[in-house]
């Protein structure tokens, strides 16, 4: 990667914080990356992209494309709990951008199936089992996680959850052989961009040769130089192994 490449990385990133979501925006201008030699895969998964669209979405890819990922993009009903059974293990790093609630004592991540009666009865083995709840969506518990990807069934790779305590996530995921993952402990609405913006400052810090904790060390000092260390941040979580670097 040339100085240039980094410099129009770092213009299309730097607002992230700012909340103007213009500033996410890849540059039209950039030619697309060939995949004739790309051995890594990256998938982008926003089941609630209909009611919470991503903020910078188009520098997700970007992003991850430069890193030299292969990437797929799932959204809203592609993100089925048929999908997330067996689908994950395919990929070397995730970014799963989703929405929880909490039902009998569980949080529930929501995927993309359509809510209602008709999934209750489609999911009623699954209700059973508290691996799978329906209310405001069709949502997954760690549970239904550590039943479909035992020990050593995921790739060594990263996984990136973004919105409200997907931090939660990291002990099943790194059992079944994640190597890192990255989330938030705080109660914060995705639909405000926030989340989005810290993930994708991340993002360019790691497919510019960070680590994950030297990635969320200079999100961490990017945001203090700016604003002073009072602020009251949404700050990310990693568990794992903090010298991984995608």
């Amino acid at each position: 990667m040339n100085l240039k490449s980094l410099l129009l990385i770092a213009l299309c990133v730097l607002p992230l914080v700012t909340g103007i979501s213009d500033g996410f925006a890849a540059p039209s201008f950039v030619e697309p990356p060939s995949f004739a030699d790309a051995t890594r895969r990256a998938v982008f998964i926003s089941p609630v992209e209909k009611i919470m669209p991503t903020w910078g979405f188009e520098s997700y890819k970007s992003l991850l494309e430069r890193a030299g990922y292969q990437v797929d993009v799932l959204l809203n009903e592609n993100a089925s709990i048929s999908f997330f059974e067996t689908g994950l293990a395919k990929y070397d790093l995730i970014i799963l951008r989703t929405d929880s609630f909490v039902s009998e004592g569980l949080r529930f991540y929501c995927a993309g199936d359509k809510a209602g009666a008709p999934a209750r009865g489609t999911f009623a083995g699954e209700i059973a089992l508290k691996e799978v709840m329906v209310s405001e969506c069709v949502g997954f518990s760690v549970l239904f996680l550590q039943n479909h990807y035992p020990v050593s069934s995921l790739p060594k790779g990263l996984v990136i959850a973004v919105g409200s305590n997907t931090a939660e996530l990291s002990t099943v995921f790194l059992k079944a052989g994640a190597a890192a993952l990255i989330g938030y402990y705080d109660e914060h609405c995705i639909q405000w961009g926030t989340l989005d913006s810290y993930s994708l400052k991340l993002l360019y810090y790691l497919s510019n040769g960070y680590s994950v904790k030297g990635s969320t060390t200079q999100l961490y000092t990017y945001l203090y130089t700016g604003h002073g260390k009072t602020a009251d941040w949404i700050l990310p979580y990693w568990a794992g192994d903090g010298s991984y670097k995608i």
